[in-house]
């Protein structure tokens, strides 16, 4: 058991490591309601943060920092009253589709799959459409093909994942906005079921 565990927590160094897996917002203090405007203009509540680790900019550095309640970060041994404009930066969160993907993938595949993908100049969090059919069929069907999309200021790039339990492995095609394409296939074969 400790292998996997050790496993799952290499896979997840290697996706949360970079600047990209950070979301950046600025506090905002509405009516006594604490809300967070994101890098793209879009307005969330504080509280969707509740239980994640998130970091504020405070003295000339980002520390981390938790939500003591509504407008009251707790930064180490300080507490940070809210007033807005405050900074503050938040791990993104993967598409679960998307991490079902990653997480059915055996070691060799999933280093090729990050290494493909960052070879297009993209990240797992720039994945901005997913539809993996495993994740939103009830049957588990012999065949079948997934899709995902990446996109990001720089970039853009869309995958399509096929399997089958023919044994022919799973084949991921990859094409992206600037006519580059390439195709892998995983290093285990798919057994018969």
């Amino acid at each position: 058991m400790k292998k996997k565990e050790t496993a799952c927590m290499k896979r997840k160094q290697l996706i949360y490591t970079g600047e990209r897996k950070w979301e950046y917002g600025t506090i905002l203090i509405e009516d006594g309601i604490c809300l967070i405007e994101n890098g793209e203009g879009d307005i969330l509540l504080a509280d969707t943060l509740q239980h994640r680790q998130i970091w504020v900019h405070h003295k000339g550095k980002w520390e981390q920092a938790g939500f003591q309640d509504q407008l009251v970060l707790a930064c180490g041994e300080e507490n940070i009253s809210l007033s807005g404009g405050e900074r503050i930066r938040y791990e993104k969160s993967i598409k679960r589709p998307l991490m079902a993907l990653l997480d059915s993938l055996d070691d060799e595949t999933f280093l090729a799959f990050l290494q493909h993908l960052h070879s297009f100049g993209l990240s797992v969090f720039d994945c901005v459409f997913s539809y993996n059919k495993g994740v939103f069929s009830n049957t588990s069907e012999e065949q079948g093909v997934s899709f995902y999309h990446f996109s990001n200021d720089t970039a853009q790039c869309a995958m399509q994942h096929h399997y089958s339990s023919e044994g022919t492995g799973d084949r991921f095609e990859w094409t992206a906005s600037n006519g580059k394409r390439s195709i892998m296939y995983s290093a285990v074969q798919r057994g018969r079921k």
